[in-house]
């Protein structure tokens, strides 16, 4: 399953300009002058020629040519900004391209280098387990191991990465998967595991989370920081599901169809989208053990239906896929895909409690969701959202509005703002619900699920679902005091 309703994609036309930024006059160790100040504006640009994105089959030769990228899902960077990761559920797929520093232009590596799948054949992509329905990748904040979360295997894989390479390499024997119905000799056995959607790990590198849509669950993995392994934790602190499953896990509430799973950037709190419930989940987070625990009352769950007993009532979260945290760990933002919308929350840095932006303010939403939320473009079927590190831009990928959106973020208050005009979002052809113009015309954008930006903040990459593809873009950098922005080339295309 797709993460909503299949439809007939339509060819878009490609970006006719492009513009990229100056690293060769401007390198990463640069320091400015005090009249000069660096920063970015966030605008999306998307380079011209294959250079702009990798596909399948290269479509038709506007892309460069990948391999196993069917249903392209998740797309992670590695922390050394060496090298990026992307989970292909159609392909069952994870696969792995070098990334140019100065460019953030990607190269597929050769061979079974480029790939590992659960049909591997050795030669062209090597051979994995426990990767059927690869759907969502992370990479360990030390580099050292990458984890593939996968829907079809109902299991968590896991690889030593070669720092130097970027090559990924299965642990042997159980220790390389772990899944639902495990057999103690391909996979390790585990509890509720059924339908995963995403991997998460946390901040201090020692626990990995599984957001298990089916199962009603967030599953709590302790992580060997040295040999990557993971291990669920005893019952029942091992998961927390909506109902207790039978007294497997921890019993919890606003958990129907687990999806997004964040941990704050201080370690303390766990945040858990929930698509059925159409709720967010908080829970406090033992900074030693991993383990989870609710918060109380009300402060547990925020819900579009909330309550006011369960849950707190909240607006702009109907079907909630991601979460997100902000690097200051000030303001937690929601994806909602069936608001179309985006939920913004000031987070009690002490308890890990929500508390929705008041007005407009606390959520963006494409048609205003009724008059509740503030006005966006490119937000149709909002699925995922991430900011960069220095908390100044969020991006949103919208499977229907085939796009990604840019919004500038206040780093006091955590309100967004739309870039305005056509850098508000970037999407397959420049138009959103049938509207020319609204938006910056881009290509391998149909079906854009997952969003990322690089650690160093250069560059931003998209994976496409129904492009099969995964699209490449630079972030506009200025100089505040003068409002020179530093590019290098333009190009047409």
């Amino acid at each position: 399953m797709q993460e909503s309703n299949d439809r007939m994609p339509t060819r878009g036309r490609c970006w006719r300009r492009q513009v990229r930024l100056l690293l060769t006059v401007l390198p990463l160790g640069f320091l400015w002058s005090a009249m000069d100040v660096a920063a970015t504006t966030g605008v999306l640009m998307q380079p011209a020629g294959t250079e702009g994105c990798v596909s399948e089959d290269g479509t038709a030769g506007t892309c460069m040519d990948g391999h196993e990228l069917s249903g392209a899902g998740s797309v992670v960077v590695s922390p050394d900004g060496r090298y990026v990761y992307v989970a292909s559920f159609n392909s069952s797929a994870v696969t792995t391209f070098a990334r140019n520093m100065t460019t953030g232009v990607l190269g597929q590596l050769n061979g079974i280098a480029g790939c590992v799948s659960a049909i591997g054949d050795g030669v062209t992509c090597g051979l994995g387990r426990g990767l059927n329905g690869a759907v969502s990748v992370a990479v360990s904040p030390d580099g050292q191991h990458v984890y593939v979360a996968s829907r079809d295997s109902n299991a968590v894989a896991i690889f030593v990465r070669n720092v130097t390479t970027g090559v990924l390499t299965q642990l042997q024997g159980p220790a390389g998967c772990i899944a639902a119905n495990g057999d103690g000799v391909t996979c390790t056995s585990g509890t509720a595991l059924v339908g995963l959607r995403t991997v998460t790990v946390s901040p201090d590198g020692k626990s990995v989370y599984l957001g298990a849509r089916d199962s009603d669950a967030v599953v709590v993995l302790a992580r060997d920081p040295i040999a990557g392994t993971l291990r669920q934790l005893s019952s029942p602190a091992g998961c927390v599901s909506d109902t207790g499953t039978g007294g497997a896990c921890i019993d919890g509430h606003g958990l129907l169809g687990a999806r997004g799973v964040a941990v704050s950037p201080d370690n303390q709190h766990v945040y858990v989208a929930a698509q059925n419930s159409n709720a967010v989940a908080v829970f406090a987070r033992n900074v030693t053990t991993g383990a989870l625990s609710q918060l109380p009352g009300l402060a547990g769950c925020i819900a579009a239906n909330g309550d006011g007993v369960t849950c707190v009532p909240g607006r702009g979260l109907r079907g909630p896929i991601r979460v997100a945290v902000s690097p200051d760990g000030q303001h937690v933002y929601v994806a909602s895909r069936d608001s179309n919308a985006v939920a913004v929350f000031a987070r009690n840095v002490t308890t890990g409690a929500l508390s929705q932006l008041p007005g407009l303010a606390g959520c963006i939403a494409e048609n205003g969701d009724g008059g509740a939320c503030a006005v966006g473009a490119g937000l149709r079927e909002a699925v995922f959202l991430t900011l960069s590190l220095d908390g100044t831009n969020l991006y949103v990928t919208s499977q229907l509005s085939d796009a990604v959106a840019a919004f500038s973020r206040n780093t006091m208050t955590g309100a967004l703002t739309q870039l305005p005009g056509i850098a508000g979002c970037v999407s397959e052809d420049g138009s959103d619900d049938g509207m020319a113009n609204v938006c910056a015309d881009g290509k391998g954008l149909l079906g854009a699920l997952v969003v990322t930006v690089s650690l160093d903040g250069l560059n931003v990459y998209v994976a496409s679902y129904i492009s099969n593809a995964l699209a490449i873009f630079s972030r506009e950098w200025c100089m505040t005091s003068s409002g020179f922005c530093y590019r290098y080339q333009v190009s047409e295309q």
